[in-house]
């Protein structure tokens, strides 16, 4: 495009020489004037060509960096959402893999797992006060309850629990989550206080999953605790 530029400029300088005597029943003078005006017209249809192709090649540009953004973040998205479910998975198989040896656990072995449930719970949920109350239905008596911190108090009474038909709810202060089954009338109750009324969880089932593995692990450390 830059070579037509180039000859238009060129010929333009060069009219005079080019045009002799009159041209088409026109003067010299006229038709040397309106030859450079067509040599200046096309020059201009060149550029403005060539300023449309520009655009479009910016145009362009911008598209396909606007799609190589949502790419990156949709690619940074998908692997944080795979992080999560490996997190998940490596939290379940842990304590999955202690299920055969609890038999043989020792109490300073009940309380390490114990401990590690609760780092699940925070690693999960994000959450810095929490708590798993074991109670004995239908007396709503709380047997046991571990806390995050012992500091750690919630105004979230049992029977507001219990009174839920769901096994997990929210309210704008709590994520609470009921195990799905009691084992000899026995549930565990997980209550998590939400940082700011914009906290919450998106995945339930595993909170309810957690609920229950501590349940087991209780029912079957207090059972082996009165064999004893």
């Amino acid at each position: 495009m830059y070579w037509l530029y180039l000859i238009i400029f060129v010929t333009m300088v060069f009219v005079p020489d080019i045009v002799k005597g009159s041209l088409f029943g026109v003067g010299q003078e006229t038709a040397e004037e309106l030859l450079i005006f067509l040599l200046g017209g096309a020059g201009f249809i060149f550029y403005l060509i060539k300023e449309g192709q520009l655009n479009a090649d910016r145009q362009e540009k911008t598209k396909a960096q606007r799609d190589a953004n949502r790419m990156s973040k949709d690619l940074t998205s998908s692997y944080s959402y795979i992080g999560e479910i490996n997190r998940k998975l490596e939290i379940f198989k842990n304590i999955s893999l202690g299920l055969p040896t609890w038999s043989k656990m020792t109490l300073a072995k009940e309380k390490e797992v114990f401990e590690y449930i609760m780092a699940a719970i925070k690693i999960l949920t994000k959450a810095d006060e929490y708590s798993i109350r074991f109670v004995k239905i239908p007396s709503c008596e709380t047997l046991l309850e571990i806390k995050s911190k012992r500091s750690v108090k919630f105004d979230l009474p049992v029977v507001d629990c219990l009174d839920k038909s769901r096994k997990y709810f929210e309210t704008d202060e709590y994520i609470v989550t009921i195990s799905p089954e009691d084992i000899h009338g026995l549930i565990s109750i997980l209550t998590i206080k939400k940082k700011n009324s914009s906290h919450s969880f998106d995945d339930p089932d595993i909170l309810k999953a957690i609920a229950s593995q501590a349940l087991f692990l209780y029912v079957f450390t207090e059972r082996r605790h009165r064999k004893r």
